[in-house]
């Protein structure tokens, strides 16, 4: 099988220069510590314990751990660093506070930046920082960017910063393309003459609902203006109780007084969904990795890293490092540590081909029930994939190679077992059998080999029709037309597209051999038929924006009904964003615009 070409997007507007060739590594305190002031490792008086000092002992902690010579080398502050004067200058806040939950006399950082930035980067670390595009944090902290973006780009660059993150707070839906593309064209600007670029990692997507056309839009323009972005809501913040442990389990999130927030697995839900997107300087954002001290099992933990990995994700750990580097004997901070630097593991996520692992199927809808397989296509001509074990018990999966699009020739194929090396052997025509403790996963690589032929085969999801729910995919009903459905492993919903990224060509479905979806383009109906080469009708090309387009319209769902089943695929004239004829569909790499 010959590599495939990823397509990467051109230069974007924060630089004049490619950054972020594969995705962005190292530390964000949000999700762990939100804004809450901290005390010292260990205890100890707290009153002069600042913010900065804090973030200074997690890069600390990063080397002393390992993770910074594994990678992880970004650490980034979040919200509530800042503060705006009435001079309209930005500078570190004088207290570490939140207006928005709490006030604290523990001193914030230096009014300049530039010591705390220098010691970041005599550790060989990368200093980031967050700010918001509107005029209030989602802190409610008075510091946002709006109308600020060229002074505050020059300070960034004159203080040494390497990554600013930009969220939506503070600002109308309506304003974002335009607010961004001032930051974005700000940090070009102030680094235009400088080795040291600043990654701009752009939140703008997660504003917008999957069923929101505004979604699909800020997906287009985001590309032009930086290199990585938020897909959907936070990943779940860590509530710590009395004892100092963590209330929740943060793999699913259920509760209604925290709707706003998706948890480990419905993050990977929303950000799967748009696997399309990702190319070299191009990241689907997934929001940070709760492994560590915030709640999750090492099997969730094990889980979540595989998941962000296949899928090209950027690994931001959101977990006390202080505590992890100092009781690295404990058990459960000991696994959190092996997880995090697993070699095989960082290799997949940091693959330079650069490709979206997209979902290959998932057997059953439900959060908590079921088994969901990735792919991932790598540069050497091999790939990777994922058994995810959704249950909340042990349970044995099987599940044969053809599923992933692999050709059933008379050969064998070398795996390894991407979390242990151990290698193995298995006919291209096989079975892989696995038993899985709940909520864990068994990952291979697939070595590239004569032998090993793939195709675009798997499910076609329509986009979601709300945040962290499982999206319909495309079935055939009893009559033959193409109908939305709940997800499952029936044949029916076994696609293969055209072999090649930006081919034409027919669409197969497994359960109906010799049969070739159609699109009647006189009366729009969309269906089976017997295959012919070269038929308008029978003509597929999928697009980067999610469109299956064919006889020069899009197949659409029920008119906009992508929140139900049974929603019959029509053919339509095409409407740029369109929610119901958004599509994630199989691909091998990035597809052409």
């Amino acid at each position: 099988m010959p590599p495939i070409v990823a397509r990467a997007d051109e230069i974007a507007a924060s630089s004049t220069t490619p950054l972020a060739a594969t995705p962005p590594m190292g530390f964000n305190n949000w999700a762990r510590f939100t804004c809450v002031p901290q005390a010292p490792p260990g205890g100890g008086d707290a009153r002069h314990y600042s913010f900065q000092t804090f973030m200074t002992d997690q890069g600390r902690a990063m080397t002393a751990s390992g993770l910074a010579k594994a990678g992880y080398r970004t650490l980034v502050t979040d919200d509530c660093w800042m503060e705006r004067r009435p001079d309209g200058n930005l500078h570190g806040a004088s207290h570490w506070t939140s207006p928005r939950h709490h006030g604290g006399e523990q001193p914030g950082f230096d009014d300049d930046l530039t010591a705390y930035v220098a010691t970041l980067h005599r550790m060989g670390l990368l200093a980031g920082l967050y700010n918001t595009s509107g005029y209030l944090t989602c802190e409610y902290v008075p510091s946002g960017e709006a109308g600020h973006q060229t002074q505050d780009a020059r300070k960034f660059a004159r203080w040494g910063v390497d990554f600013l993150k930009l969220d939506n707070c503070g600002a109308p839906e309506t304003s974002l393309p335009g607010l961004f593309r001032a930051m974005g064209d700000a940090l070009g600007a102030a680094t235009a003459g400088s080795a040291r670029k600043i990654l701009f990692d752009e939140s703008a997507p997660a504003e917008f609902a999957p069923s929101d056309p505004l979604k699909y839009e800020s997906m287009s323009w985001v590309r032009g203006l930086g290199q990585m972005w938020r897909t959907g809501p936070d990943v779940a913040t860590t509530r710590i109780g009395d004892n100092g442990r963590p209330l929740d389990d943060p793999w699913l999130v259920t509760d209604p007084a925290r709707a706003g927030l998706d948890g480990v697995y419905q993050s990977f839900t929303d950000t799967v969904a748009l696997s399309r997107y990702v190319s070299p300087g191009n990241w689907n954002d997934a929001d940070q990795l709760l492994i560590g001290d915030d709640g999750l099992t090492s099997a969730e933990e094990r889980s979540q890293m595989a998941l962000w990995s296949l899928m090209g994700a950027p690994l931001l750990v959101s977990a006390d490092l202080r505590l992890m580097a100092r009781d690295a004997s404990d058990p459960h901070y000991a696994q959190s540590l092996a997880i995090l630097k697993n070699s095989g593991m960082i290799a997949i996520d940091q693959d330079p081909l650069g490709a979206g692992g997209r979902l290959v199927l998932r057997d059953n809808p439900a959060d908590d029930a079921g088994m969901d397989v990735v792919l991932k296509p790598l540069a050497d001509g091999g790939l990777a994939f994922l058994i995810l074990n959704k249950d909340d018990k042990t349970v044995t999966r099987t599940f044969p190679l053809s599923r992933l699009g692999v050709e059933a020739k008379p050969c064998s194929l070398d795996l390894i077992d991407i979390w242990t090396g151990k290698p193995e052997r298995i006919e291209a025509s096989g079975t892989l059998t696995v038993t899985l403790a709940a909520h864990d996963n068994a990952a291979w690589r697939i070595a590239p080999s004569a032998c090993l032929t793939v195709k675009p085969r798997g499910q076609i999801a329509i986009a979601q029709y709300a945040f962290s729910k499982a999206p319909f995919c495309l079935d055939i009903s009893k009559n033959g037309h193409i109908v939305t459905a709940a997800c499952s492993a029936a044949p029916t919903q076994d696609w293969t597209l055209p072999d090649t990224n930006g081919q034409e060509g027919p669409v197969h479905n497994a359960a109906f051999p010799g049969e070739c979806l159609n699109l009647d383009q006189r009366t729009g109906r969309v269906g089976l038929s017997a295959c012919h080469t070269g038929v308008p009708s029978q003509t597929f090309r999928y697009h980067r924006d999610g469109m299956l387009t064919a006889a020069g319209e899009c197949l659409d769902v029920g008119g906009g009904g992508i929140a139900s089943p049974g929603e019959r695929l029509m053919g339509a004239k095409c409407i740029p964003w369109r929610a119901s004829q958004t599509f994630s569909a199989p691909h091998l790499g990035a597809p052409p615009v």
